[in-house]
């Protein structure tokens, strides 16, 4: 199916999607823009599908709702309708797309050796005069008309409007009703040879492609490349069944809910008396009849089915609030001259400061090891030319030519870290700050590109509630509250960024409640009402991501793309599909069986609402080349920042690694590396009071020590304040 969507997205020249569902015949639903097709048996060929697929593909062209909507006002039969506008979206199809009309044959041809149309061992000219018709266009061989007969023929060759298909659809029954089969059997006896075999059917449609397309394609009428007007504008009109009606029910995301509900195709089987008004014989159309029916014993109607979802292509500018507005909003709601800001401030210049000799020596860690890694794969060659300095030498020397040492460029990397923003963070968001004001002074020095978000639900609230507005139909549908607030960034000037670290130091110390002396600190400012804490829109954010990384690993110029993660737990909210019933727009929200589907590279992937997270990056890896997802996971609290073993045995599941073992190593190390679906490294940290950064220097009780304790005490020293760096520290791992 995945070449199959490909196929009819270029054909019909938009982003139409093929779905397959528990249904009795393939659709084109036109209000979603949506081409289904059954569940089949394993009876059914490639050919007959290849068929199916080019013959909905007409109908996504040249169809419109209008069309149904006025057949059914005008009481048309719809098998009449349907048979004659089959063959107007068909011939344009093969007008359009050459290559088609072999498809459409073979697929036919196959079609009614299995007895599709229901003739079995009955001459095709025993048939009404719409089955003749039905089974022409169908490229049936031997098929002949009357002369009376003909001038309906040769109308339906030339159809080019959905208008003229009604008027021919409500003229060739009228004459049906007043010219029963007494009528049609006399016309059978004089039959001429003007309409005899498939040849002339594809002759037919050739010479009428070329008489009746002088005026190219840029008639809106015609079955050029341009839709008809009646199509242009359907997106607001309610969704139709075969026999125009409203339908009011859609399957709403229910696994045992059948797809037939939602369906808008013009070829759904309905009674084929319908608007007869005459007193003889209701012309019926055997052949439409029998294969609508022979359709539904090849559909699997048990099946399991999936609902659909595809990957939004979205603008992540919409979602992103920049520094610059960021910077403007606290500017004025912070008070310059109060005591609490002011002394916030100062402790930020500490912090800096204390900072800055551990920060300098990981980045000369960093240049060593990247320097040790070049010269590890250093390659040396001969360069052609005679070293003249080793001329000398030539008695016991074969070597006597210049050589050259080439060291492979570095990798240029960059970071975009996206932070959890929500209120189980409260408790962890001081030390989480002081990690991260640490990690931008590194990529600061180094020159290395950055972006910080802290992803929320609270900044946007107010702005639209109406969640789905954005997504079209059959996309996964992104919360229109959810907001990246980008903090910090390589383009910030160092005015700028001073001014963020003080803002969101703030706003950390406010959130994790950190004990002050009031009396000497000044009394606490309250955090701007947009930046508090909500909840934590992460699936939402992964999918913004999706847009944002490919814009700035282009507009960067980077090598490899390191995209970082770092929350307290699962994402807050059940990623659904946009819908709709009648002219109401739902969302249906996973159920057991999903797929996800990008549209750009067409991978397609089991999704639920249990590994939605892990499913997302996983789509994330597969749509940006040289990208390194890594995760920070905060499993613990309080000011110990300990881990529970029960939380342990929930984050280890059956991973060989069992929770003794890692309750020692976090004793160790202060952090532990876990395999995950999802990122490639998966780190899971303490929290609380766990995660503050160290910055003490050697006690004062080792005056007059021995140097080799002094040696001890110093390294000892600058191991914790390396450990307990934790981001800075594994990033620096990664990109060394």
């Amino acid at each position: 199916m995945k070449n199959k969507s490909t196929i009819a997205r270029l054909l019909a020249e938009e982003d139409i999607h093929i779905v397959n569902k528990a249904m009795d015949t393939a659709y084109f639903n036109i209000k979603k823009r949506e081409l289904g097709l059954p569940i089949w048996k394993d009876e059914i060929s490639k050919d007959e599908e290849e068929l199916m697929v080019c013959h909905e593909i007409g109908h996504a062209l040249w169809t419109s709702m209008d069309m149904m909507e006025n057949a059914k006002e005008r009481n048309i039969n719809h098998s009449f309708m349907n048979i004659l506008e089959d063959a107007r979206i068909e011939k344009f199809v093969k007008r359009k797309y050459p290559g088609s009309v072999n498809l459409f044959k073979k697929g036919y041809t196959s079609l009614a050796a299995r007895n599709f149309f229901g003739l079995a061992n009955e001459n095709v000219n025993d048939q009404n005069l719409i089955d003749r018709i039905n089974l022409f266009f169908k490229m049936m061989p031997d098929v002949e008309f009357s002369d009376v007969e003909k001038v309906f023929v040769d109308r339906a060759e030339k159809l080019e409007t959905e208008n003229e298909v009604l008027d021919l659809a409500e003229d060739l029954y009228k004459f049906m009703e007043e010219n029963p089969d007494d009528e049609t059997q006399d016309n059978n006896d004089a039959k001429t040879d003007g309409h005899s075999s498939s040849d002339n059917s594809d002759k037919g449609n050739e010479e009428n492609g070329d008489d009746a397309d002088d005026n190219g394609d840029d008639a809106d009428d015609n079955g050029g490349d341009k839709k008809s007007n009646d199509s242009s504008n359907t997106s607001d009109k309610s969704e139709v069944d075969g026999k125009g009606q409203s339908s009011d029910d859609t399957d709403g995301g229910d696994d045992d809910a059948t797809a037939s509900d939602s369906n808008a195709g013009i070829d759904s089987p309905v009674d084929d008396n319908k608007g007869s008004t005459s007193k003889g014989k209701v012309p019926e159309s055997k052949t439409d009849t029998a294969f609508n029916n022979s359709l539904k014993s090849l559909a699997d109607n048990n099946a399991i089915e999936k609902l659909y979802a595809r990957i939004p292509k979205l603008k992540s500018e919409e979602y992103i609030v920049d520094y610059k507005n960021i910077l403007s909003e606290l500017e004025d709601y912070y008070p310059a001259h109060q005591p609490w800001v002011n002394y916030s401030l100062n402790e930020v210049k500490e912090f800096k400061n204390d900072s800055k000799k551990t920060v300098a020596y990981m980045v000369k860690e960093f240049e060593m090891k990247k320097s040790a890694d070049q010269y590890a794969r250093a390659a040396t060659s001969k360069t052609g030319s005679l070293d003249m300095g080793l001329i000398h030498t030539y008695k016991y020397n074969d070597d006597l030519f210049k050589k050259v040492t080439t060291l492979p460029g570095a990798t240029n990397h960059g970071m975009v870290m996206v932070i959890d923003w929500s209120g189980s963070m409260a408790s962890n968001m001081k030390g989480t700050i002081e990690q991260l004001l640490q990690l931008v002074m590194f990529c600061r020095r180094t020159k290395i590109p950055f972006e910080v978000f802290a992803f929320t639900s609270v900044y946007g609230y107010g702005c639209s509630k109406n969640e789905i507005s954005k997504a079209n139909y059959g996309e996964l549908t992104i919360n229109n509250n959810t907001r990246l607030l980008n903090f910090f960034s390589s383009k910030m000037t160092s005015v700028e960024e001073e001014k963020m670290m003080h803002y969101v130091w703030m706003m950390a110390k406010r959130f994790s409640q950190v004990y002050e002396d009031w009396t000497v600190t000044g009394m606490p400012t309250y955090v701007p009402s947009g930046f508090n804490l909500g909840q934590t829109p992460l699936d939402d954010t992964i999918v913004i991501m999706m847009d944002f990384l490919e814009k700035y690993k282009k507009s960067t110029g980077v090598q490899k793309l390191n995209a970082i993660f770092l929350t307290d737990g699962a994402s807050s909210r059940s990623l659904g599909v946009k819908d709709c019933v009648g002219d109401a727009d739902i969302i249906n929200r996973f159920g057991r069986h999903n797929l996800l589907i990008d549209p750009i590279n067409n991978k397609r992937y089991e999704i639920s609402f249990g590994n939605s997270t892990e499913v997302l990056l996983t789509a994330l890896k597969n749509k940006i080349d040289n990208l390194n997802i890594v995760g920070f996971f905060l499993a613990g609290s309080g000011r110990s920042g300990n881990i529970k073993r029960n939380t342990w045995y929930y984050i280890l599941g059956e991973g060989d690694m069992d929770s003794d073992q890692a309750m020692a190593k976090m004793r160790k190390d202060k952090v532990v590396m876990l395999e995950s679906k999802g990122y490639d490294k998966y780190f899971i940290l303490p929290g609380g009071g766990a995660l503050s950064i160290e910055n003490d220097g050697l006690s004062d009780e080792l005056v007059g020590a021995s140097k080799a304790k002094l040696k001890s005490a110093f390294a000892k020293s600058n191991k914790g304040r390396i450990q307990s760096r934790v981001l800075l520290n594994k990033f620096v791992e990664m990109v060394a």
